[in-house]
């Protein structure tokens, strides 16, 4: 993987910083002013620009830095095939204006499978009918799978994205290039026929950006294609973890830590979960709309920590795509990322990798770090989907395979409504294994575990 990077402010009230944005070889992080970040995200929405505001302050205000937004959903493009609609590219300029001014990145989608899909198979969001690459409204293809093949439909539409790179690349807080959303749903998607569109759309991207940004495309769910997910075409990889999944049975914060250790076991790629929620068929009448939702949302932006991926948060209908369904639940979710942010604060992930962690059956959760520093995060076992009920939980220990030869560990405990902290305790390590006894609890609770050096250890009595 080449050396991609990013440059400029990433708060306008603070111009005077240098932070820039990179994604180096063996790194599975974004590096912000020398730290490898986890970063926080939402996808926002809207079909004027003005919806955009209030979503991007929100994400400033709760500390996250980066923004997924899918350009044909919303404010959607009239231009003619291969060429770009100049009122549509300027909405879209000021958006990202906005969200540089709140100080956030920007990972633009350039397609989203529902344009090219014609509803044959049932899909309950359909546009082929109206997509002008359609030839029955005048376009060059006969059916949505022609974007994927070597045909002058795919020639056009590879003709637009490489002028709307052009365009946009000298931007700083453009933080990568997201060719497509979920190629494989796609009317008529192959996994091969996937595999080529992409080598070719990210030749394209690599031979016009010049800032080297990384080239991601996704699958719905937590499908996945071999073949394209090992190829050089993808710089990182996605997840779109959504707890409707019946293997998962509601639990979103456990499909995000199994769908993001899996990848990176297999792929050996840095994983960025595109988008999340709690059920992806929409939000009527779903567990979305459970009265204790919201315990379901803060464990899994908790859980995203602890799993491996570059991100978290980046829920779909909870973050504005509710508007389209003409609900609500983006005010009550936007300040959801606020404890998790306080949490990750100056916390530089180089090195980060999953750590062993068993606890009884009352918990369940996960470990990550290095060999200075470990986070943890681990909930009730039976606060879960679909009420997530509450009850104190006191007298669990769970055992860390810790990294590194450090012998004694400082722990500060953290509350997960808040995270503020809520307690310290030392504990000292038993060959590669460190027990750590956490506090009582209700929920879930979150701990840094950082090894402390000879110096800092108390003298022996």
């Amino acid at each position: 993987m080449a050396a991609v990077l990013v440059s400029g402010p990433v708060h306008a009230a603070n111009s005077a910083d240098e932070m820039v944005a990179s994604l180096r070889r063996g790194e599975f992080y974004f590096r912000i002013g020398g730290k490898q970040t986890f970063l926080l995200g939402r996808n926002p929405t809207g079909w004027q620009v003005a919806q955009f505001e209030p979503l991007l302050q929100w994400a400033a205000e709760s500390g996250e830095k980066m923004v997924r937004i899918h350009l044909t959903t919303g404010m959607a493009t009239r231009g003619e095939p291969g060429e770009v609609d100049e009122e549509w590219v300027q909405r879209w300029t000021r958006v990202f204006d906005m969200a540089a001014a709140n100080g956030l990145y920007v990972l633009p989608v350039f397609g989203v499978w529902a344009d090219w899909n014609d509803g044959s198979k049932g899909e309950r969001w359909h546009y082929w009918h109206r997509n002008q690459f359609n030839a029955a409204l005048g376009g060059p293809a006969n059916g949505p799978a022609e974007l994927l093949q070597d045909t002058p439909c795919r020639k056009l539409w590879l003709q637009w994205m490489e002028k709307l790179v052009r365009r946009w690349q000298g931007r700083w807080n453009i933080l990568g290039w997201e060719v497509f959303s979920e190629l494989d749903l796609i009317t008529g998607a192959s996994e091969d026929a996937a595999l080529g569109f992409m080598e070719h759309a990210a030749e394209v991207i690599r031979s016009t950006d010049t800032r080297s940004r990384p080239v991601t495309a996704s699958l719905a769910g937590i499908n996945e294609w071999p073949k394209l997910f090992q190829s050089d075409a993808l710089d990182f990889l996605q997840v779109h973890p959504y707890a409707n999944h019946p293997r998962f049975r509601g639990n979103l914060s456990d499909i995000i830590i199994s769908s993001v250790r899996e990848r990176l076991k297999r792929y050996g790629k840095p994983v960025l979960i595109g988008e999340s929620g709690l059920d992806s068929r929409g939000i009527h009448n779903t567990l979305a709309m459970a009265p204790r939702a919201h315990m379901g949302i803060r464990q899994a932006i908790w859980a995203s920590v602890v799993s491996g991926a570059m991100n978290g948060r980046m829920l779909w209908w909870e973050d504005g795509y509710d508007q389209y369904e003409r609900l609500d639940l983006r005010t009550r979710y936007k300040d959801a990322s606020a404890p998790v942010a306080r949490f990750v604060e100056g916390v530089d992930f180089a090195g980060f990798g999953p750590v062993p962690a068993t606890g009884s059956d009352n918990v369940i959760g996960a470990a990550l770090g290095n060999e200075r520093l470990v986070l943890g995060w681990f909930r009730d076992a039976q606060c879960a989907a679909p009420d997530w009920p509450i009850r104190p939980v006191e007298g669990e220990v769970v055992a860390l395979g810790a990294r590194g030869s450090a012998s004694e560990w400082q722990v500060q405990f953290h509350d997960t409504g808040s995270g503020d902290v809520v307690g310290r305790r030392t504990v000292r390590g038993k060959g590669s294994e460190v027990s750590v006894p956490l506090p009582a609890f209700e929920g879930s609770v979150a701990f840094k575990m950082s090894a402390r050096s000879s110096q800092e250890r108390a003298p022996e009595r």
